[in-house]
């Protein structure tokens, strides 16, 4: 909605100084302005709602969540979201306490009590509030059992995070202008107009599959029902005259056309791209979707276009090998490569050029991870030692660890475990993007060991980070705040849901399992994708140096992307990529066609209801799978 309004403001505007109204035109902007609405984006209103708490304007606040309350809550006839609404009120202002206790502002507390008070005890909310009229004479409340996990951030963005999506909901489901009726009207047909000519598509193709007798009969393997012809042709009538004429039809059995009942996806199409000649190692979509990075064993990075044709753009080498490679947010011009000698290089798509280098600290690392927040205000590079420099005299100790709180103590006794990789010594830096320099050395608790993949969280506030010890740890403002061993072989992907309640990880030995994050560290669903020595076994013998230390380590080979909805999960599964139902508990859903060799990465692009499905191998072959969802 909040795109439709935007633009309609445009179109108003225009039409405003179309007519020569430009006064009417000069209250508009004005008012836009100082919008309480704040365009209906739900991201904005909980950003408003907060800077009242962090300016300790109560007033503000209660007015505020009141004209909200007017506004848009009434009006939703849901009375689960009533209440609901009425806990994150609660939560709202407790928040306001302890964020005024936190910058020593006892006043505010004392304010607080004195002016809501009242309408506390007289709204209904008297047993949640109970233990709250003794705060302002509590100690130290940060450390009480009661009081203590309102201090800790997890619980403020928990808050944050439900208030934005229960106000998306109520946004959505507020009746609509005839103006805007009008525009997302127009949406739908243009949707529903592309929906026909894929569905078009593919009945022509199963057309062209089916060799039709002269008698009428079908002789292929692959049967038609009469009702496919006669749709195939009124699409086509429709198309070019708006009508359906009644036509004859030629006579066809009415036999059933074989479906899987199990099946969401159907493969339209594919393109392969084959200018590698090593093993690919990397992947992945643009941001925008126009183009796809690949990498290979031998340095080489690829960045080539799908659409219209299959066509390289540009080629990129790098001696001392490619380890990660990362795509700027928001951006479709900018790549992070992570390669051999501490280094991280910025290349632009534009210019063709390596811009800026980055170095970690440390000489020497193989950068083998990265990830940027969503500005691409902040980097994070992983680095480890090459396997063969790694120490391997000593065995490290990990397992069952967990880490709490912001100080990432361990919490738990230890045993030998954790894949038995520990020993591997590694570097986490953070860096600012503008400035191109180093801001911390990321704390690695409570074993150091190197973390194979990183994903922050749609606001850059969380870090997931797999590890090469098995341990999940999620950092808040770059200090660890939980941490669990999740797998006994090291975690090649991790990454978190879409609605950021939970984390996924694929680990070496082929477990792909969903973590929930509150309680920390409860396993939701867990899958064998594959056996370890799947891709092992069948990838084939490169006498590439930096070839033998990629495939060596079997970093590649245990790879997954999300759909945008989050319903689906994609995963390499030794020759084949297959889809999972998420909503099943990992439930397989479609096996896309086999390559002839392991998939090593798989990324997830979706535009519209047609999904594009990136996936490649360890021949050097990147394929385009097109699915019609």
């Amino acid at each position: 909605m909040s795109r439709s309004c935007a633009v309609m403001d445009e179109m108003v505007r225009d039409y405003l100084l179309f007519r020569g109204f430009t006064k009417t035109a000069q209250t508009l902007e004005s008012e836009i302005k100082f919008d309480k609405d704040k365009n209906m984006r739900a991201d904005k209103i909980t950003e408003h709602l907060f800077s009242f708490v962090y300016g300790f304007d109560l007033t503000g606040l209660k007015d505020y969540w009141a004209y909200l309350n007017k506004r848009f809550f009434r009006k939703i006839p849901n009375s689960a979201i009533h209440k609901t609404l009425v806990k994150l009120e609660d939560c709202l202002y407790k928040y306001y306490i302890v964020n005024a206790h936190q910058s020593q502002k006892p006043e505010r507390v004392l304010e607080f009590f004195e002016r809501c008070s009242h309408d506390i005890l007289g709204g209904g909310h008297r047993e949640t509030w109970r233990d709250w009229f003794c705060f302002p004479y509590v100690k130290n409340p940060e450390v009480s059992p009661v009081f203590g996990p309102y201090f800790q951030r997890i619980w403020c963005e928990t808050v944050q995070m439900s208030l934005q999506n229960l106000i998306s909901t109520v946004l959505d489901s507020v009746p609509l202008p005839a103006l805007l009726k009008w525009k997302e009207s127009t949406v739908e047909v243009m949707d529903e107009k592309e929906q026909l000519q894929r569905e078009l598509s593919v009945l022509k193709m199963k057309l062209q599959d089916t060799t039709i007798s002269e008698d009428g009969c079908s002789v292929n393997k692959q049967l038609i029902t009469r009702s496919d012809i006669e749709l195939a042709e009124d699409f086509c009538i429709v198309s070019t005259t708006g009508k359906s004429p009644d036509v004859p039809r030629p006579h066809i059995p009415s036999e059933p056309l074989p479906v899987n009942p199990t099946r969401n996806f159907t493969t339209l199409n594919a393109k392969d791209y084959r200018e590698h000649t090593s093993p690919l190692t990397f992947a992945r979509f643009s941001c925008e979707g126009m183009f796809c990075a690949t990498s290979d064993t031998s340095g080489t990075l690829k960045v080539w276009a799908f659409s219209p044709e299959v066509k390289t753009v540009h080629s990129f080498v790098f001696k001392s090998g490619i380890f990660s490679v990362h795509w700027a947010r928001k951006v479709d011009k900018l790549l992070f490569v992570g390669t051999g000698g501490s280094k991280i290089k910025l290349v632009n798509i534009t210019s063709r050029k390596i811009t800026h280098e980055l170095v970690h600290p440390t000489s020497g690392l193989q950068i083998i991870a990265l990830t940027t927040n969503l500005m691409c205000t902040h980097l994070v590079s992983s680095g480890q030692q090459p396997p063969q420099k790694a120490t391997s005299n000593s065995k490290a100790t990990s397992s069952k660890a967990t880490i709490s709180g912001s100080s990432g103590k361990r919490t738990s006794s230890t045993s030998s475990g954790g894949g038995g990789e520990g020993n591997t010594s590694g570097e986490v830096v953070v860096w600012d993007c503008k400035s191109r320099e180093m801001l911390q050395i990321l704390e690695v608790s409570p074993l150091p060991s190197p973390l194979t993949s990183l994903h922050f969280n749609h606001n850059g506030s969380l870090l997931v980070c797999g590890a090469l010890d098995g341990m999940i740890r999620v950092y808040a403002d770059y200090q660890c705040i939980m941490g669990w061993q999740a797998h006994t072989t090291p975690i090649h992907t991790v990454k978190f849901s879409v609605d950021e309640n939970s984390v996924y990880s694929f680990c070496r030995d082929g477990v792909l399992s969903q973590w929930r994050l509150y309680p920390m560290a409860q396993c939701l669903h867990n899958v064998t994708v594959a056996k370890e020595t799947s891709s092992r076994d069948n990838q084939p013998v490169s006498r590439d140096v930096n070839a033998a230390s990629l495939l060596g380590d079997s970093l590649y080979d245990r790879d997954f992307a999300l759909d945008a909805e989050g319903k689906f999960l994609l995963a390499s599964r030794g020759s084949h990529a297959v889809i999972y139902s998420i909503e099943s508990g990992f439930v397989e859903d479609t096996v896309l066609p086999a390559q002839g060799s392991p998939v090593s990465c798989v990324d997830w692009h979706v535009p519209y209801s047609t999904r594009l499905c990136l996936t490649a191998t360890l021949s050097g072959v990147a394929r385009i799978n097109s699915l019609l969802y």
